[in-house]
């Protein structure tokens, strides 16, 4: 008997403490305490391309300028893509430009050719460089670099003379993307 009476006080004092706590309101926490903080700035970069000093999102096509072109030489022209995004020191974003000058589908087809060479800055274009048919491989570009694309378009020497004269455009096509940050 007094085993079944210390186990029905002990049940009670259980049900009790329960019952305590179910009543209570409010958090459990010995210590709340709080702070309150002023609201940040959020700075975010613009994506700021330039192409030969005006803004790529304001250059809806690019074309060649063929001034000059007569049978048997060649013209060079350029196209200076800087990286002008205006991201804070030590957050360096690097973009990967591609650019492709299809040769048009014209009369002229098979009496012009056009091909490309890449330095760094804003050099010239000259005939020293090394100039590649087809697209050209471009490095990356750093915050705040520049690159210039350097064209030479040559009109054959043997051009029918009934093809001289006409107005000829070449578009190129640029785009570019941001790569990921190196780890």
């Amino acid at each position: 008997m007094k085993s079944l009476r210390a186990l029905k006080a002990a049940g009670l004092v259980l049900a009790a403490v329960v019952l305590g706590l179910m009543t209570v309101q409010g958090s459990y926490a010995l210590w709340n305490a709080s702070a309150p903080q002023n609201a940040g700035t959020v700075q975010t970069a613009d994506f700021n391309v330039t192409v030969n000093e005006a803004s790529m999102a304001q250059t809806p096509s690019l074309a060649l300028n063929l001034e000059g072109l007569t049978r048997g030489t060649a013209v060079y022209t350029s196209l200076r893509v800087t990286n002008a995004v205006n991201v804070s020191p030590g957050s360096p974003l690097v973009l990967q430009p591609a650019v492709s000058a299809p040769v048009p589908s014209s009369t002229l087809n098979g009496n012009l050719t056009v091909t490309t060479a890449v330095v760094q800055g804003n050099s010239a274009c000259t005939a020293g460089l090394a100039y590649r048919t087809g697209t050209p491989a471009l490095p990356v570009l750093a915050t705040k670099a520049t690159q210039t694309i350097c064209f030479k378009v040559a009109l054959h020497q043997n051009t029918p003379a009934n093809l001289l004269g006409k107005p000829v455009s070449i578009p190129v096509n640029l785009s570019v993307a941001q790569l990921a940050p190196a780890a």
